[in-house]
């Protein structure tokens, strides 16, 4: 890395040492000769990084590098569930692995989850993974939900200026920003101005790479940290009035889909089918709010062919309906378990892991 960064600083100064020497004639000559050799500096450094598998440190990087720690321990086939914290909270995919194996399914499953991490904060991680990764992932299933769907510029919400918001407004991650933006604010023109001006700021220091070697780092050196984060502490109590008018809600209307959301996954769907992810599924922990439910159930609707598994099984739901909750939003680890065990017979039982691997399995259904 010292290298890498000494090497920058060279091109750095043989290009303004080249500018003194033969300096530009005019105001705005001087300033053209600036702008173009700080601009070819800055393209320069974030092609070298990105080619030399640089990356941002942080919360997410650390969790792509315990990803790549798991998928080196062996061979395993390994199933990637890309989230936000709805994921982190539910997923205990140390668990999952077990009950896949416990049923004769030779597959690991790996929680690539972060709280408040927008579509494209998920999207840039996931391709940093895929390149540095040996192997891709044999699955990836993709949660989706109302929050992220609707807001291109999600990060905003979580941290301006922060080292998260500033790394996913790479050259793909501004594109979507500004194709969702394009299409107006559901919350209103304040709310479509704010964000445009906040991604006019965030921009610029993405591309001139500001922080990058501060908090460079590669995944292979970055200290890991388990996506999978049980909660024992709820943060608010769930009342039992609300735990019953959510849980236990029927006719809920069909929400309309976002646009937006729908068109990043297609686009999100084509590149991991080119890194070789053989298939791709949707899924959405469960929540009170049984209009959020809803809407992977609509997503679930609009693409039949595609594995999909939204939170809404009565029985399933029953068993989520006592203290088990860390918010409206957000399960306890008591809650994860009885969603895990859920989530892995809905997985065996779609037919996306094919046959199972287990010689006694394989001979009692030979015999069966």
């Amino acid at each position: 890395m010292v290298a890498i960064k000494f090497l920058l600083a060279a091109l750095v100064l043989m290009l303004v040492g080249y500018v003194l020497r033969r300096p530009p004639k005019g105001h705005w000559h001087a300033l053209a000769g600036f702008a173009s050799s700080f601009i070819l500096t800055a393209a320069v450094i974030n092609i070298g990084a990105a080619r030399s598998g640089i990356v941002r440190d942080g919360p997410y990087a650390q969790i792509a590098a315990n990803a790549l720690h798991r998928i080196s321990e062996d061979d395993t086939p390994y199933i990637l569930f890309v989230g936000a914290s709805y994921s982190r909270n539910a997923i205990n995919d140390k668990a999952l692995t077990r009950q896949f194996k416990a049923r004769g399914f030779d597959k690991k499953a790996i929680t690539f989850a972060l709280e408040g991490a927008s579509l494209q904060e998920r999207d840039l991680r996931l391709r940093q993974f895929l390149k540095a990764a040996k192997r891709p992932p044999e699955i990836v299933f993709l949660e989706a939900s109302p929050e992220f769907d609707r807001a291109p510029t999600h990060g905003f919400v979580i941290a301006k200026f922060s080292e998260r918001v500033i790394g996913q407004f790479d050259p793909r991650g501004t594109l979507w920003a500004v194709r969702g933006l394009a299409k107006g604010s559901p919350d209103g023109a304040a709310d479509f101005v704010k964000n445009t001006l906040l991604l006019g700021l965030h921009i610029p220091l993405n591309w001139f790479n500001v922080g990058l070697f501060n908090e460079a780092t590669t995944l292979a050196k970055a200290a890991p940290l388990s996506s999978w984060d049980p909660q024992d502490t709820p943060r608010r109590t769930v009342e039992v009035a609300d735990r019953h008018r959510g849980l236990y809600a029927k006719n809920v209307p069909t929400p309309a889909l976002f646009a937006w959301g729908e068109a990043f996954r297609a686009a999100q769907e084509k590149t991991l089918r080119q890194a070789g992810v053989n298939a791709i599924a949707y899924y959405f922990p469960p929540v009170i709010d049984a209009q959020e439910r809803a809407y992977l159930r609509a997503i679930c609707a609009a693409h039949p062919r595609t594995p999909c598994i939204a939170p809404d099984d009565p029985l399933m739901l029953a068993k989520l309906d006592g203290p088990v909750w860390f918010d409206e939003e957000h399960l306890l680890a008591p809650g994860a378990a009885v969603y895990d065990q859920w989530l892995a017979e809905k997985i065996i039982a779609s037919g996306i892991l094919g046959a199972p691997h287990s010689p006694t399995l394989l001979a009692l259904r030979r015999n069966s």
